[in-house]
């Protein structure tokens, strides 16, 4: 019999419905991926499983065949169900080990005479995501503070634990620790609920998958029988190859931004790097390698303490972010819901927010002339739902993406900075994205790129630089060169690339 079973589940916001009779059973010694495009609601599933929209939704929802009638985060713990969010939910101004332990301090759940740090240690243990468990979590980066809500699940002895996007940020090492951490608790009768558009880890890992499209409940099957090209035609109703726009190889000459021998405060040194007009630049590293304080340099977020930034031929050494933007650059963060989107807004209001003046007359907004902006961009970008008054707090995270480019094209950018741009994103609408970065270049906007697939920035880079400790390691051309040979040069394993 099985664990949870999803009987006729719906649910609507704002109107647009999101789920629409699903009905699914999840066992108990499996782990069970859910797959499907941005918007497609397999995030919202995963939430009404996991308590986060308590009792707001049709059909019934039965835990170990007892039918939900109140039901909430707290109930769902107690039932045994926790959850891993795909947009971080962690207090900043505390430490690891108090955000990992948070709310279950003086419970059964801490075995009382087992202390904080001893339990930490024992999980670190079998984990290996060495973190220091004093460190305060404003302190991590993402990949980090992932691992700290993966932890965080794991010590509330829960029977059932749902990932949503828990690798987006990791590395490929610390993937394969995850996977088989999962495989350990599938052993000892636990049920995972993976939610991924990491096509590859669901069929490695997973014993089932459901496909979702539109709301819908598409098909649940073996991962034995699915392969990568099936469960996308699912996803989509249709194949799709993931293919890179054709590169632009009539470039601009003009060098519209320039580091000379740049060191900053947040740790990078000697950094010299050029980029042209209408050039697309990459920067190839591992997580932790410094590719994000370059871009955080250049935005002026973090201060340099000796080299020079030339953006036009003008040194903005000084300049903040404010004034940054005011020369035209833009910059999309990696964390899209803390530091690019306002989620009490609405669409419309965040795409604005960067460039007010343009709208206004004196001090009275021109409401009719922002309504069609937006709703311009919101069409040309395919954001769904396709209202400017959308809340954009119950958009998927690839919609949400979507708005935050809506945002800095907005502003008509001449440098757009570009931090992990597919995180968490379908298939389908990283082409999208892919199209949107090849037509800045086509514009003349000069793009530079950060991802962890690497593969990634060899496909949409015309040139990239390699970042180790900090530094610049090396230049290199992506037509000219393999991705096993930026991986071997990244490694330091005997290759180089060339």
């Amino acid at each position: 019999m099985a664990f949870i079973s999803i009987k006729n589940i719906s649910k609507h916001f704002s109107g647009t419905q999101v789920l629409n009779n699903i009905n699914l059973d999840l066992n108990l010694g499996k782990i069970h991926g859910l797959v499907g495009q941005n918007g497609a609601g397999k995030s919202t599933l995963a939430k009404i499983i996991g308590g986060t929209y308590h009792n707001q939704f049709e059909g019934e929802l039965l835990i170990d065949n007892q039918k939900v009638i109140k039901w909430d985060s707290n109930i769902a713990l107690e039932k045994g169900i926790a959850m891993i969010h795909q947009e971080l939910a962690l207090v900043n101004q505390l430490s690891v080990i108090d955000n990992i332990f948070l709310g279950i301090e003086n419970s059964t759940f801490n075995f009382f005479v087992q202390s904080s740090l001893s339990r930490y240690q024992e999980l670190e243990d079998k984990i290996q995501f060495n973190l220091n468990p004093k460190s305060k979590v404003a302190e991590l980066r993402i990949a980090d503070q992932q691992k700290v809500e993966i932890m965080r699940a794991l010590v509330r002895n829960a029977k059932v634990i749902i990932m949503d996007e828990p690798t987006s940020s990791l590395t490929n090492d610390e993937v394969l620790k995850l996977h088989k951490l999962m495989l350990d608790l599938k052993k000892e009768n636990y049920l995972i609920i993976y939610v991924s558009h990491f096509l590859d880890n669901i069929l490695e890992v997973c014993d089932d998958v459901t496909v979702l499209r539109d709301g819908n409940h598409i098909k649940t099957s073996s991962s034995k029988t699915e392969t990568k090209n099936s469960l996308v035609e699912g996803m989509l109703g249709k194949s799709l190859d993931i293919t890179f726009p054709k590169k632009n190889n009539s470039h601009y000459e003009e060098v519209i931004l320039e580091l000379n021998n740049v060191s900053a405060e947040n740790g990078i040194k000697d950094i010299s790097l050029k980029a042209k007009k209408g050039e697309v630049v990459g920067l190839l590293g591992l997580v932790g390698s410094g590719r994000t304080e370059i871009l955080r340099t250049i935005f002026g977020v973090d201060k340099i303490t000796a080299g020079s930034i030339e953006f036009e031929g003008e040194n903005i050494n000084q300049l903040n972010q404010v004034e940054t933007i005011k020369k035209g650059i833009a910059m999309i963060p990696e964390d899209r819901r803390k530091l690019g989107l306002v989620l009490k807004q609405n669409a419309k209001e965040n795409v604005t927010i960067a460039k007010l003046e343009s709208l206004s007359n004196g001090i009275f907004l021109n409401n009719n002339k922002e309504k069609g902006l937006v709703a311009e961009l919101i069409k040309a970008l395919d954001v769904t739902p396709n209202y400017i008054e959308g809340n954009i707090n119950y958009y998927s995270g690839g919609n949400q993406q979507k708005v935050l480019f809506a945002k800095w094209m907005f502003i008509n950018p001449k440098l757009i900075l570009l931090d992990e741009p597919t995180r968490g994103v379908d298939v389908g609408a990283k082409s999208k994205i892919y199209e949107i970065i090849r037509q800045f270049s086509e514009q003349g906007i000069t793009v530079i790129i950060i991802s962890s697939e690497l593969e990634e920035v060899m496909g949409l880079s015309d040139r990239a630089y390699l970042v180790q400790d900090g530094t610049i390691k090396d230049e290199i051309i992506p037509n000219s060169t393999t991705l096993d040979n930026v991986i071997y040069s990244l490694f330091d394993i005997g290759k180089k690339a060339s």
